[in-house]
């Protein structure tokens, strides 16, 4: 609704009360302006190394900077760490599509499949409607990615 203020305070309040939250660390990255990202997510990384939503925000970070290789290879901590969280693969997928060479799209895609993951915000709202009962990992990957937002 824009009003950072008070979404800043909220954060810093959740923050206290749990500390260990890689969630709550991951959006806390996203509310501080540009300039003050990368202090926060190291802030997240020492209170919660290896959460996989952290990674994930690291990972995002680096997407909006521009470090092609640095973002892959905090994409594939990610998935490394947690091949469960739908949501991870499917922003590494979107990447690939965006940034990358068919061979490597490929093979995201390939290890998603692998992987079958089952968690995820974005995963868990296209793979349990009930319109797609049916789809595979792969074509749930394909949604899930196409209506991702570019971090920003």
């Amino acid at each position: 609704a824009g009003l950072r203020d008070i979404a800043n305070n909220q954060m810093a309040k959740a923050l206290q009360e749990c500390p260990s939250s890689g969630i709550l660390w991951a959006e806390a990255i996203f509310l501080e302006p540009r300039p003050q990202r990368k202090t926060k997510s190291v802030d997240a990384l020492k209170k919660c190394e290896h959460d996989p939503h952290v990674l994930l925000a690291v990972s995002k970070l680096f997407w909006c900077e521009r470090k092609i290789t640095k973002c892959r290879e905090w994409f594939n901590r990610t998935v490394k760490i947690e091949p469960d969280l739908g949501d991870a693969w499917a922003f590494f997928y979107k990447f690939e599509l965006l940034n990358g060479p068919e061979e490597l799209q490929e093979e995201v895609k390939k290890r998603c499949v692998t992987a079958e993951p089952h968690h995820g915000e974005h995963w868990c709202r296209v793979s349990k409607d009930i319109r797609n009962w049916r789809f595979t990992t792969e074509q749930i990957l394909a949604l899930v990615a196409k209506d991702l937002p570019i971090p920003v």
